[in-house]
């Protein structure tokens, strides 16, 4: 266009110089003419060159696209012969080969001929990987497409799985209610899982980088604003010790990114009552907070946090631990507190069955036996354990999908001390409705306790005393310290403090009235104010010093509520001495010993949670009906009791009255 304007000046200022005085009107009415005519065809000839333009781009696209689509065309019938030549499929159709984003891989999604099912292709993934002569460490993935009768092959040429991949820089808040990543697949995607209404499962043999996964969970636990951290790890808290030493040992920042842990079974039972506790206060006193929200689940805040408990190594916890366990992940999901468990080992001893099904996301590190990752991933037997030999290599299912081998994130010490350093401004505190249960007496002082333990001989930072300069509460101890072993019949962690139910130490902590081992009282003594109007049960002192679970009642029970009250004008007699209160030597039996007896009790009719919630307030325990059921699922499942009926009509039998399964000796 420039070249056309000077062009055009230049001839008219020739011909205005060759016929005359270039500013006479001849000249000049050319030259306005000249002016006139060019910008006619100015737009004209500007919008011939942009489509000029846009043709020739065209032009080569459309070649581009015609090469690209010979090429995707001669690879999938390459893919189409591959798969009729290996796998016997005949007439599968490739419907669209996707390069991936990082150029470590593609994605072949394929249309399956009537009748056949993606599972037809999955037993041959090994077959297509050697066909493809892949590298060592890549390999396929045969997964359901997005509707039946297709498939998704995932095929990596590019082992990202052998790589140290960083944790991530990102450091932002997030909430519990967001899925987060621990590692990344084969094809570079995000490996997720997420603990916000799910509970999760973990397994790795030593150095296959289980503890480093552990830690990536909770680098993406502490970022979030809505949830509380607690630990259990009774093997020497390796779990929390990265996490605390730089609070506790360093003082780089004024609060710890974990809530509570427990290196003791005693403070871990502290722990799990408080936790089952909440859920039931969560359930009764946060109606409103549900209603208000239109959802039967707590919505979680800073106010109202999550509570999450990561256990580690469970093979070694004792039955009644692993009870409680288990009563948590059964009955916390609507209020928010959730269970992440991870043991060395996939077997029933070290992982019960009712753990792993209520486990909604599974992880598994390397293993040398491929069974134990057939137990963690039920229904798919075809895991192997090759697909990811390398340490933080594992297979990771969540929300009820296909396991997938992926790389865990690496995460070092000094990075987590600066992840907590960052985080710890922004960490939640417990709620108070939480907070008021009766276990919360242990809460305030639980760093006191721990924290000594944790770090024997070091001087704690200044930072700390807010958290241990408190009166220390101590947990209760789950046997005496000293004193005799225990009688014949005692079973450590079960119900009546360690006796077993039938034998001759329980029969005399709960004689029924009229039996033979009852002591007969003098005629001249009233009856204990304590008794139950209708005798079925009167309870005696328990022969410990400490009861499994705390009284849940003040020492001296009251009356029954429905009990007929004493004549104003008629003086209650005098109360023996030995019988006005007991003393420090003779605690009360628990509520779950009375509640066992409640089952002896009821004979073969069995009984069932109301109705024990009913006579257990009549006889001075205030237990609520959640607790009861807790309490018999795991003498159920200890095989204590038996489950009868089903639904409305369910009620447990103890097993000395159910035909065929007499008392074990």
């Amino acid at each position: 266009m420039t070249c056309r304007r000077r062009a055009g000046a230049g001839a008219w200022s020739w011909w205005a110089a060759a016929d005359g005085p270039p500013w006479s009107w001849p000249c000049l009415a050319a030259l306005a003419g000249g002016a006139a005519f060019g910008r006619l065809t100015w737009n004209a000839i500007g919008r011939h060159e942009s489509a000029e333009k846009l043709r020739r781009r065209k032009a080569a696209w459309d070649a581009q696209e015609a090469a690209r689509q010979e090429r995707h065309d001669a690879w999938g019938e390459q893919w189409k012969q591959r798969l009729a030549r290996i796998t016997k499929l005949e007439g599968c159709r490739i419907v669209a080969i996707q390069p991936w984003a990082a150029n470590t891989g593609y994605t072949v999604e394929v249309e399956l001929p009537g009748g056949a099912t993606w599972n037809q292709l999955k037993r041959f993934e090994e077959a297509l990987g050697s066909d493809l002569r892949l590298p060592e460490g890549c390999g396929v993935e045969v997964a359901g497409g997005r509707r039946k009768g297709t498939a998704i092959i995932r095929v990596a040429t590019v082992n990202v799985i052998e790589q140290t991949i960083p944790f991530p820089a990102d450091l932002s808040p997030t909430s519990i209610d967001d899925e987060f990543a621990i590692g990344l697949h084969k094809d570079g995607t995000y490996a997720k899982g997420s603990l916000a209404f799910q509970c999760g499962l973990g397994i790795g043999d030593t150095g296959s980088g289980k503890t480093n996964t552990l830690n990536v969970i909770n680098a993406q636990l502490v970022r979030t604003v809505d949830a509380l951290v607690w630990h259990i790890d009774t093997t020497g808290a390796g779990l929390s010790l990265p996490w605390l030493t730089s609070w506790a040992i360093d003082g780089t920042h004024q609060r710890p990114v974990i809530d509570w842990t427990a290196p003791t079974l005693d403070e871990a039972r502290a722990l799990l009552t408080m936790a089952i506790q909440i859920i039931e206060a969560r359930k009764r006193r946060y109606q409103q907070v549900m209603r208000q929200a239109n959802d039967t689940k707590l919505p979680v805040s800073p106010e109202i946090p999550a509570i999450i408990i990561v256990v580690d190594e469970t093979a070694d916890l004792p039955r009644d631990i692993k009870g409680m366990i288990e009563t948590v992940m059964n009955t916390g999901r609507a209020v928010r507190v959730r269970v992440k468990v991870s043991s060395l080992r996939a077997t029933t001893d070290s992982v019960p069955v009712a753990v792993r099904k209520r486990a909604k996301w599974r992880w598994g590190m390397y293993v040398t036996d491929p069974e134990e990752l057939a137990y963690l991933f039920s229904g798919y037997q075809k895991v192997d354990p090759s697909d990811a030999p390398w340490p933080g290599c594992g297979f990771n299912a969540y929300n009820s999908t296909k396991p997938r081998p992926c790389k865990a994130f690496q995460l070092t010490p000094q990075r987590m001390d600066r992840i907590a350093a960052a985080v710890s401004a922004r960490r939640p505190v417990l709620d108070k409705i939480s907070c008021e249960v009766p276990h919360g007496r242990y809460y305030p002082s639980r760093w006191a306790r721990v924290l000594p333990r944790l770090y024997e001989g070091e001087q704690l930072h200044a930072v700390t005393r807010p958290y241990t300069a408190v009166p220390v509460v101590p947990v209760p101890t789950a046997a005496p310290q000293s004193g005799p072993a225990p009688a014949s019949g005692a079973v450590p962690g079960g119900p009546g403090a360690g006796i077993r139910p039938g034998s001759p130490e329980w029969n005399r902590l709960f004689p029924r009235r009229g039996d033979a081992t009852t002591p007969a009282a003098p005629e001249e003594k009233p009856a204990a104010p304590a008794d139950p109007p209708d005798g079925r049960l009167r309870l005696v002192v328990n022969n410990t010093d400490r009861p499994q679970n705390p009284p849940e009642a003040p020492p001296e029970p009251p009356a029954p509520a429905h009990s007929d009250p004493a004549p104003a004008q008629k003086p209650e007699p005098p109360r023996p001495p030995e019988q006005a209160k007991p003393t420090s030597a003779e605690p009360q039996p628990t509520a779950q010993d009375a509640a066992m007896r409640l089952v002896l009790d009821a004979g073969p009719d069995g009984t069932g949670p109301s109705r024990m919630e009913a006579d257990l307030k009549a006889m001075g325990y205030s237990t609520h009906r959640t607790t009861i059921s807790g309490w018999l699922r795991l003498w159920a499942a200890a095989a204590e009791v038996f489950q009868m009926g089903s639904g409305t009509q369910t009620y447990y039998v103890h097993r000395s009255y159910v035909s065929g399964r007499p008392p074990s000796a």
